[in-house]
């Protein structure tokens, strides 16, 4: 089917307004966007030229105060911040204040005024002031121990350009039992450190060498040298090697050894278990010796995976 004019017009119109009313979409949306924007701008410079008038204050009221500065005169209502009776600033009702925190030690004020903007959730807007209105040493010292039979040695070592150690920079202890040993410095200025060492018994385990004499030769055994069977006879004659006369009742036949008897160790002289050397009977890395006398004894020392062995009485461990 042709479109005639009018058809033609008709598709032209739908045309034109559908490209119309996404072309005026898009610019509402565009609109929409650039207002958002421009209010995150705004809020943004607002949340900064108040930071910026707080910390400038604040900074006025620490230098011109210094250790006297009072961080209870340091007052947030709503949003309305003051030292003292004086206003420092109202800050923009586009944020939302936290707890304010304030202290003033080891010669620095320390303040933190917490902001968050719904708007803008994920930056942070926190007002952060530290100012040292003290210029010294604010560093403890450090400590060095090392531990040497039974000697612990603490060395303490101050910052470069530090106050200095007060008194000994070396400390020693003796060990004298299971405890812990503390040890602890300052420098003139104050700062102390203090370092230990925890010193624990040590585990041990043992074995033993067994030893069981020989008593009465029992190692060994007589071996005839030489002799012959010969018969014996009861009426106190000795017949050799006749028959007949052995025959009767009470005969017997036995070994005679006429070439004397020589000592020799029998093929097992101990019993199980047992290796012999020297005259006795040995059983070696034993738990125990039951029934037997005990030789030597084996006895290992050890600490545990954590601590470092110091002799066979003790181990020990840092804990500063």
């Amino acid at each position: 089917m042709k479109l005639n004019k009018k058809g033609y017009m008709l598709v032209e119109i739908i045309l034109a307004s559908a490209l119309a009313f996404g072309l005026a979409f898009f610019i509402i949306d565009l609109v929409i966007r650039l207002k958002n924007k421009n209010d995150d701008l705004l809020v943004e410079t607002l949340i900064t030229t108040d930071k910026t008038i707080i910390t400038n204050k604040l900074m006025s009221y620490a230098k011109s105060e210094t250790k006297n500065f009072d961080c209870n005169k340091l007052t947030i209502t709503d949003n309305t911040v003051k030292y003292k009776d004086e206003v420092i600033d109202i800050i923009t009702d586009y944020a939302n204040v936290g707890e304010l925190s304030c202290s003033t030690s080891n010669g620095k004020v320390s303040i933190n005024i917490p902001l968050s903007v719904p708007q803008m959730p994920d930056k942070d807007h926190d007002i952060t002031f530290d100012y040292k209105y003290e210029i010294g040493d604010l560093t403890a010292p450090t400590c060095n121990i090392t531990v040497s039979d039974t000697t612990i040695t603490a060395t303490f070592k101050d910052n470069d350009g530090g106050s200095g150690i007060k008194g000994d920079t070396t400390k020693k202890a003796t060990i004298n039992g299971a405890n812990d040993y503390t040890f602890t410095a300052e420098d003139n200025a104050g700062n102390s450190k203090s370092c230990s060492v925890k010193v624990i018994g040590t585990t041990s385990s043992s074995t033993y060498t067994c030893k069981t004499s020989c008593v009465d030769n029992e190692c060994y055994e007589l071996v005839c040298n030489g002799g012959k069977y010969i018969c014996d006879d009861p009426t106190g004659q000795t017949a050799y090697l006749n028959e007949s006369s052995c025959t009767g009742a009470g005969y017997r036949w036995y070994f005679y050894c006429n070439q004397g008897y020589t000592k020799k160790l029998k093929n097992t002289p101990c019993s199980s278990g047992w290796s012999y050397s020297n005259e006795a009977c040995y059983k070696y890395e034993q738990s125990n010796c039951p029934d037997s006398t005990i030789v030597t004894t084996d006895t290992t020392y050890y600490c545990d995976s954590k601590y470092t062995k110091i002799s066979d009485s003790y181990c020990y461990i840092k804990t500063e």
